[in-house]
């Protein structure tokens, strides 16, 4: 008789995103996690939290602006090295942009999108209906043509 009542309840959250993903920066203690909540099955909204951790000297949780359902997308970049005057990343959220302090764990938003964000690392997305996944980006192609061995020069006829 307890299962009928508890029915509900479990219609009532079965539709709730509430996941998280993580990107490791260099270690298992050095992370970006990005947390994705839909407080109702009903709400089209989704809150999203940004969590830079870098043990053991901070470790904190920033809001980013609510999203709704189908925009769900983070894309990290990397700003090329004196860009600005500490090491950063670049979490582009649709029209918004935040930097995350990789020193000092702190989150702010941009007034406007920077014009160069850098090398872009990857993408935090949701996979399928209720997974949330960190999507590495694809290595430059560039990069691997680079490093692939010269063929050698054809033989010549004589």
């Amino acid at each position: 008789m307890r299962a009928l009542y508890l029915l509900p309840a479990a219609l009532l959250l079965g539709g709730c995103l509430n996941d998280t993903a993580s990107l490791r920066l260099g270690g298992n203690d050095h992370a970006l996690t990005l947390q994705a909540r839909q407080p109702y099955f009903w709400s089209q909204t989704v809150e999203l939290e940004a969590v830079m951790s870098r043990q053991p000297d901070c470790h904190r949780r920033s809001r980013l602006d609510k999203v709704t359902l189908g925009e769900v997308s983070v894309d990290v970049f990397r700003p090329e090295a004196g860009e600005y005057a500490e090491p950063i990343l670049i979490l582009r959220q649709g029209a918004n942009a935040y930097a995350v302090s990789t020193a000092n764990c702190e989150l702010q938003k941009f007034n406007a999108p920077p014009a160069k964000p850098g090398t872009r690392l990857g993408t935090f997305q949701r996979e399928g209906e209720k997974k949330l996944k960190y999507v590495a980006a694809p290595a430059a192609s560039a990069a691997p043509a680079a490093a692939a061995p010269a063929s050698p020069p054809p033989a010549q006829q004589q």
